[in-house]
This record gives C-alpha cells, sequence and structure tokens, in this order.
C-alpha cells in the first residue's frame, strides 16, 4: 500500500491537476466560511463598513467583472504553459516535459487563478438569493475583491518566473537537481565499512514474472525484506531501476533456505505486487535516467539545428560536479538486511562507471565535431581524477578519456584542434597518472 501511495503522490505532484484542484477546494471551503459568517451578521458591524457597503446590482456587477476576468487570465496562463512546453520539447527533449509540469510555481499560479474563479462564482450565485431582503453577502464579496487583487500579483510574477524557466542555465539546474536528488537516495553520504556482504546467487531460486510490462520506477525494499524475513527465504532482483520489463519478464529470484526453492504462490504474487511498473522512466531512484536527462540537453544543443556548444559545455560542467558527488560517496551495500542483520534483499545499483556512460558516450558522439566540447570532457575527467579514489573508476575515467581522444581525431579536421585534443588529452592522463601513484 506505502508503496502504490507513493507513486501516486509522484503523479500528483507532476501534473497540472492535483496543486489547482486541491487550491479549488479551499476556495469552496473559503466561501463557506465566509458566507457563514455573513449570514450571521457578525461580520456587518465593522468590516462590510469598510470595505463594502453596495447594493445587489452594484454585488452583481462587480463579481461578473472578477469571474470574467479570472477565467480569462486562467486560460491565457495555461495557453503560456502549453506554448513553454512546446518550446522546452523541442530545445531540450520531451523527457523534460515532466521536470517543467513538476514545477510547484506554475501549478500554483494557475490554481491561484482557478480558486478565485470558483470563489466568485459561488459567492455571485449568493448575491440576491433572498428576495425578500435582497441578500448581500459583504464579506465574500470583499474577499472575492481581495483574492482577484492577489491573483493578479501573481500574473506579474508568472510572467517573470515563465521567463527565466526557459532559459537554458535555469533547465539544466532543474534537471540537475534531480540527478543529485538520485545520488543522494541511492548513495546516502554515510560509512558504509560496516556494509553487510552478502554472495550473489548465480543460479536456481524461483522466477518471480511481470504481469505487466513497462520501465521498474520503484521497489518496496521495506515490504520485501518483511516478505523475506517471514518466510525466512532471501529474494534476489533481477530487475533494475528503469529497466523495461516485457510481460512475462523476470522480475526477481526467490531463493529458499539451505539452496531449496520451494516457494508458496502466496509469496511470489506478494514480491510481484511490490515492483511498480509504468510507462514512463522517473528519476527518484533511476540514476542513469536523470543522468541521460542532462546528457540530452547537451545532444540537442550539438544538433545542426541549435549549433550551440556552449550549452553543451555547461552541461558537462554540471554533470562533472554530479559525478564528482558520487564518486566522493561510499558505494552501498547491495544487500537490504533485516532486523537481525541477514542479508534478505538483493538489488543492483549502478556505480560511477554506469554513470559515466551515460553521461560522455551520447556527448562523445554527438559531439566529436566540436574541439570545444571533447577538451571540456576531457578537462572534466582530469577534475574527477583527485576525488575517483578506486582503482575501478580510474579505469574507466582513463577509458573514456582515451575513446573521446580517438573521437575527436575522427571528427576533427584542422590539425591545430586535434594537436589542441592530444595536449588535453596528455594532461589528462597525468592528472589521472598522478592520482593513481599518488
Amino acid at each position: 500500500m506505502r508503496i502504490h501511495l507513493a507513486e501516486f503522490m509522484e503523479l500528483a505532484r507532476s501534473s497540472f491537476w492535483f496543486l489547482p484542484s486541491v487550491m479549488m477546494l479551499v476556495g469552496v471551503l473559503l466561501f463557506s466560511i465566509t458566507l457563514g459568517l455573513d449570514r450571521s451578521g457578525l461580520a456587518d458591524a465593522w468590516l462590510t463598513r469598510v470595505f463594502y457597503s453596495g447594493g445587489v446590482e452594484n454585488a452583481i456587477y462587480l463579481l461578473q467583472t472578477l469571474t470574467g476576468a479570472m477565467v480569462a487570465i486562467a486560460t491565457v496562463v495555461f495557453s503560456t504553459l502549453m506554448l513553454v512546453l512546446t518550446l522546452a520539447t523541442s530545445q531540450f527533449g520531451h523527457r523534460l516535459i515532466r521536470s517543467f509540469m513538476r514545477d510547484r510555481a506554475n501549478q500554483a499560479v494557475l490554481g491561484i487563478f482557478l480558486s478565485t474563479f470558483v470563489y466568485c462564482m459561488l459567492v455571485f450565485h449568493m448575491v440576491g438569493n433572498d428576495p425578500a431582503n435582497e441578500f448581500v453577502p459583504g464579506l465574500s464579496v470583499t474577499v472575492g475583491f481581495a483574492l482577484a487583487l492577489f491573483a493578479s500579483c501573481t500574473l506579474i510574477y508568472f510572467t517573470h518566473h515563465i521567463a527565466q524557466l526557459i532559459a537554458a542555465p535555469e533547465v539544466l539546474e532543474t534537471v540537475a537537481v534531480e540527478l543529485d536528488g538520485a545520488i543522494d537516495r541511492l548513495y546516502p553520504d554515510a560509512d558504509c565499512d560496516d556494509a553487510p556482504v552478502c554472495d550473489w546467487p548465480e543460479t536456481g531460486g524461483v522466477a518471480v514474472r511481470a504481469t505487466g510490462g513497462g520501465y521498474l520506477q520503484t521497489v518496496g525494499l521495506e515490504a520485501l525484506v518483511e516478505m523475506a524475513k517471514s518466510h525466512d527465504v532471501l529474494i534476489e532482483s533481477v530487475a533494475e531501476y528503469g529497466e523495461y520489463l516485457l510481460p512475462g519478464g523476470i522480475l526477481a529470484r526467490v531463493h529458499g533456505k539451505d539452496g531449496t526453492d520451494d516457494t508458496s504462490d502466496e509469496l511470489v504474487d506478494a514480491v510481484t505486487r511490490a515492483y511498480v511498473l509504468g510507462n514512463t522512466r522517473l528519476t527518484e531512484r533511476d540514476l542513469l535516467f536523470a543522468t541521460n536527462q542532462l546528457a540530452e540537453i547537451a545532444v540537442r544543443a550539438l544538433s545542426p539545428a541549435l549549433n550551440n556548444p556552449f550549452t553543451a559545455v555547461d552541461c558537462i560542467n554540471r554533470l562533472g560536479f554530479s559525478l564528482a558527488m558520487l564518486a566522493r560517496r561510499p558505494r552501498p551495500s547491495f544487500a537490504h538486511c533485516d532486523d537481525g542483520g541477514t542479508p534478505r534483499f538483493l538489488l543492483r545499483i549502478p556505480g560511477l562507471e554506469d554513470a559515466l556512460d551515460a553521461a560522455f558516450m551520447p556527448i562523445r558522439h554527438y559531439g566529436r565535431s566540436s574541439v570545444m566540447t571533447s577538451r571540456q570532457m576531457l578537462r572534466v575527467i582530469a577534475r574527477l581524477a583527485p576525488v575517483a579514489a578506486r582503482a575501478d573508476e580510474k579505469v574507466a575515467l582513463s577509458r573514456h578519456a582515451e575513446v573521446i581522444c580517438d573521437a575527436a581525431h575522427n571528427g576533427l579536421s584542422e590539425t591545430h584542434d586535434i594537436e589542441l585534443i592530444d595536449r588535453e588529452f596528455e594532461s589528462t592522463m597525468q592528472a589521472l597518472q598522478a592520482e593513481r601513484t599518488g
């Protein structure tokens, strides 16, 4: 239940309907409160005399104006958002739409106009509702007018915010923050010297197959550990975050105690429900997808349609920041243990080598003819040398430096540019060698 609730909250967070709907409900609640005060007569003594004391006709005219203005401006706001999403899709890639939709400021501005519209409509319905005394909810009309003024101020903020949102540096930082968040969740900054060690099973086990298909978005770790503990088994996850599974594909294998593989159908069904598959990849725990999003901005910037290597260089620098943060983190154990310290669930997560592939391979392929891009990738690799302390990570950095140099030789035609890349490559290899010997 918890994992499916988390899935719903993530869907709500990246949608244009959840927060505006909640704010519209708040508008209905506010109307109920102000109308109750108007009917009780508590507000007549002071508030309506200061702000509003007109009759029915004036109140109707005012509310008609407010409701018409709110729905018109809400339409403009929504149209502007759609235009920005279209521009962002063409320039930065369709996978970044979700990052734009998650922006709380856009959702809040849309919700403010819609909630103000709903509130004013409800108040408009109550004006003159009682023909005997021509009832005018003065407090409600006053609050509606104040909400309209506040909504007008948010329109100014929205214009400023949307102009900042589509700027390349802001887009880069928005996507990079998601990558940093994935690193924080998968690689907690804690000492892993006492991390549990568990041999990965090579064969055997009862296969747990997917009933549907899609990308593996999240896994109920706590639930799986509790299942394995209660049945005294070891669950080995075959699927990894972000992997696309076909119907009937193997999600996990359940290994019984003492090498036996007798597993109940109830446990197999429970394990299946602990895996959440979807049509899209999520950045919360999918490290490679978060890296791919940032690399895609660089790839599109290098396309002939945009031809903007400076944005690609900015992407490489920001990728270097995140990769350095990942290199400094201790490697967590693949084994998730129960309260007694017994490994119960095994799940592989990508390391720095995988992140380097996801970051540099596409940029290298499409940027081989750009001397600025190739040179900057070599510089970032040299800067990663002091923080990548593990031997296999040094080997991965050296491999990428060599391939980048080879790609530049094949993509560049000017002798001066090739010599510049060669000098940068030698400097990078010296930095890697110095850290390796040091």
